[in-house]
């Protein structure tokens, strides 16, 4: 598994502009989520649709597994397998599913605190949802998609009060906690969401908020 950079709250992308197209031209933030909680003991707790068909692990393959094993979150958990920091993290991956391909993912990592058993919440996306495109390029007609102007995308974190779209993510999320309570779900919401909203960075300049599809 190879790891990028943790990066914490807000920090710049500090990348060359360039192009990239994305899967929906009216949200270029719109991609299909993965979610998955990690508890006390850096096992997998929660493991969402999502996260099946991104890591190519189902749910009961997932659940009680070290998390390491299965999510890209180096930096984001000491070696007692606790959150390394009281700040969000964010990076690149390319890790080996167990169908055997390759797969490269952006992730976002949330410590949480509380009287509960979850203590890390890990987001992410395929970054093949993202296709790069030659500078200036322009998408064909009747592809979907849009063209942005960067060369790479990284992610990163912007106050959520700056999103007008964090309500969205806020109702949606506790839907990609499978098994998990109602109120459980938006205490971990909430915490991740005031740490920081997760967004796509392009260029160090844009910076587009992460919704899920």
């Amino acid at each position: 598994m190879d790891h990028g950079t943790d990066r914490g709250a807000g920090a710049p992308g500090g990348h060359e502009a360039g192009t990239i197209a994305v899967t929906d031209p009216a949200a270029p933030g719109r991609v299909p989520l993965a979610v998955a909680v990690v508890d006390r003991e850096g096992l997998v707790s929660h493991w969402s649709g999502g996260a099946r068909r991104l890591f190519g692990a189902a749910e009961e393959a997932a659940l009680g597994r070290p998390a390491i094993d299965l999510l890209p979150v180096t930096g984001a958990l000491a070696p007692d397998e606790a959150p390394a920091s009281r700040h969000p993290a964010a990076g690149r991956a390319r890790l080996t599913v167990p169908t055997g391909d390759r797969v490269a993912v952006l992730w976002w990592a949330y410590p949480l605190a509380g009287p509960g058993p979850e203590r890390l919440l890990v987001l992410a996306v395929d970054a093949a949802a993202l296709r790069p495109r030659e500078h200036g390029e322009r998408a064909p007609a009747g592809e979907p998609g849009d063209v942005l102007a960067v060369e790479r995308v990284a992610p990163g974190f912007t106050p959520r009060t700056d999103v007008p779209a964090a309500l969205e993510l806020a109702r949606r999320l506790p839907a990609l906690l499978p098994g998990m309570s109602i109120a459980d779900s938006a205490w971990i919401v909430a915490q991740a969401l005031e740490l920081g909203y997760p967004v796509l960075e392009f260029g160090g300049h844009d910076r587009v908020p992460v919704v899920p599809a």
